[in-house]
């Protein structure tokens, strides 16, 4: 069995011929989707009334005696120097809805970078198959609305239901990258039968980059620009390794 170590090395060798600039820039494209995506929903509230732009003393007009129940109080003074900062607020609806529409779109980019880590492992990848989720637009954004809400329930139960259900499904993008014919339901039935016994794995794979993690802090986010195409390729190594272990159910 090999371990998390040996994953790392296999994705940073893999990076390491002559594929980095490819990496990042398929991460460069990811990363611009996502914030595109949150711009384009922000507007949209706004737009719609979903989002309300408040001046910090309206805000505090509105929702103070909230913060006066829980001993939060701000003069008068301070306030008044605050008009010009800004609070917005989302009704109830706008959030369940944005909450919807942008799991949706998240499961369309994930499927795209995925689908780029594994053929980069495969000696296939081209930064321009980040874009690929769109082909399978619809079952990829409810490939994620469906392992979103499981996971969900699995949490309503307890903490650790909640992590074995998070870690049962990781491998479900990259089954539905190899097989876009299986539905969603069995792509998260293969992944949670591949995954047995191999959850620990991906836990200890996880948390070997931590000090990855740290460096992206401290560097203020410069550093995730070569650690996230690594952890991507990396996580794809670990599919590959999976797939060496299983013959996947047809």
């Amino acid at each position: 069995m090999i371990t998390a170590r040996e994953i790392r090395e296999r994705a940073w060798r893999k990076l390491g011929e002559g594929n980095w600039l490819k990496a990042m820039g398929a991460f460069g494209l990811y990363w611009l989707m996502g914030m595109i995506l949150a711009q384009v929903l922000r507007r949209i509230g706004i737009a719609t009334g979903g989002i309300e732009i408040l001046s910090v003393p309206e805000f505090m007009k509105q929702y103070g005696e909230a913060f006066r129940q829980v001993g939060v109080e701000i003069p008068s003074e301070v306030l008044k120097g605050l008009d010009e900062v800004t609070v917005p607020v989302t009704t109830p609806a706008f959030q369940v809805c944005q909450f919807v529409a942008g799991t949706f779109m998240h499961g369309v980019f994930l499927a795209g970078w995925t689908i780029f880590s594994v053929a980069l492992m495969r000696n296939a990848g081209n930064s321009l198959q980040v874009f690929s989720g769109f082909s399978r637009f619809f079952q990829m954004g409810w490939l994620m609305l469906l392992q979103t809400v499981r996971i969900m329930l699995w949490s309503l139960l307890l903490v650790i239901p909640g992590f074995v259900a998070f870690y049962s499904y990781r491998l479900a993008f990259f089954l539905k990258g190899d097989h876009p014919e299986w539905s969603a339901s069995k792509v998260l039935a293969e992944s949670k039968r591949m995954m047995n016994g191999h959850k620990w794995r991906l836990a200890y794979l996880d948390a070997s980059f931590i000090g990855w993690w740290l460096l992206i802090v401290v560097t203020c986010g410069i550093a995730g620009l070569f650690v996230n195409p690594y952890m991507g390729v990396t996580y794809a190594a670990f599919y590959e390794d999976m797939l060496d272990r299983d013959e996947v159910g047809a």
